[in-house]
């Protein structure tokens, strides 16, 4: 894959991101058993409106967004695959890094024949390999940025904390960027964000996940060019107690507790790409030959 300099030469053909309608918010709700005659596309509406007002628009767009496979309705689990160990007691990539499935669409899709360094930015994102090349930044010239768990904590309607959920985590997971997130993106990795319950009879909300964007930054339709390439990751735990609780009043209100933490890294060219990629490699005993190479 040729590079110019400060550029990379990608295929991308524009895509309109997904939505966060009324629909799937209700969907969302409906997915933990919330159905009081509060959750309507009337409501629903306003706190839609009420979050992208609130959300950055920034300039970094997506060419991916996914999620850990089987986190989020419509996606599939996928079968623990046991490999055996290749030579000189190195892990196969499979059984290092868990798998991603699409969760949504962003700005851009990738042409097949052209990956975008996709397979190398997912083993950087991961967050055991990405922590480990941020905390040796001062040493290995890592450009990525992190912002620790924030946590926040009141008392809110279900609603109000899904709605403060996809607040904070849109925020958080832009202000990991210098030029910020795209709004647009943003909404779509957090438009089925609240998966179903696997235990719907529990009293207390209490619910993890996670969202990979793949980062295109000035993508130049006319040249293949983009000025940059990355990925950036969020993660959140949601905790709500007695969640269906329910008053006569309507007005009921849940203890919460929202913890929110966000990484990212752009590249402006593939030496520090895959510089990261086979440190990661080499330090998490991943044997090279079953991991997708990286051209510099």
């Amino acid at each position: 894959m040729p590079f110019g300099p400060s550029h990379i030469k990608v295929n991308l053909t524009p895509a309109t991101a997904t939505e966060l309608t009324p629909a799937l918010m209700m969907a969302q709700m409906q997915n933990i058993g919330l159905n009081c005659a509060q959750i309507n596309e009337q409501n629903m509406q306003q706190y839609i409106n009420y979050v992208n007002s609130q959300l950055p628009n920034g300039a970094i767009q997506s060419f991916a967004i996914k999620a850990p496979a089987g986190s989020f309705a419509g996606s599939v689990a996928q079968p623990m695959v046991l490999l055996a160990t290749p030579p000189g007691g190195t892990r196969a990539l499979a059984a290092a890094v868990p798998p991603l499935d699409t969760s949504a669409t962003g700005n851009w899709t990738i042409d097949a024949d052209g990956d975008g360094y996709g397979p190398n930015l997912e083993v950087i994102q991961y967050p055991d390999h990405f922590m480990w090349l941020y905390n040796n930044r001062a040493t290995n010239g890592f450009l990525g940025n992190y912002q620790p768990p924030q946590t926040y904590a009141g008392d809110y309607p279900n609603a109000e904390a899904i709605q403060n959920l996809f607040v904070n985590a849109g925020m958080i997971a832009s202000s990991t960027l210098v030029k910020g997130m795209d709004q647009s993106s943003l909404n779509a990795a957090l438009s089925n964000a609240i998966a179903p319950l696997a235990n719907a009879s529990l009293a207390d909300y209490n619910q993890s996940g996670s969202r990979t964007i793949f980062l295109v930054d000035n993508y130049n339709t006319t040249t293949g060019y983009a000025d940059g390439l990355g990925v950036l990751f969020f993660s959140w735990t949601l905790q709500i107690s007695d969640y269906k609780r329910k008053t006569k009043d309507g007005g009921d209100t849940h203890p919460t507790v929202l913890v929110i933490q966000a990484g990212s890294v752009l590249y402006s060219d593939p030496g520090p790409l895959c510089h990261d990629y086979f440190s990661v490699l080499t330090q998490f005993n991943i044997d090279p030959n079953t991991a997708p190479t990286c051209a510099v």
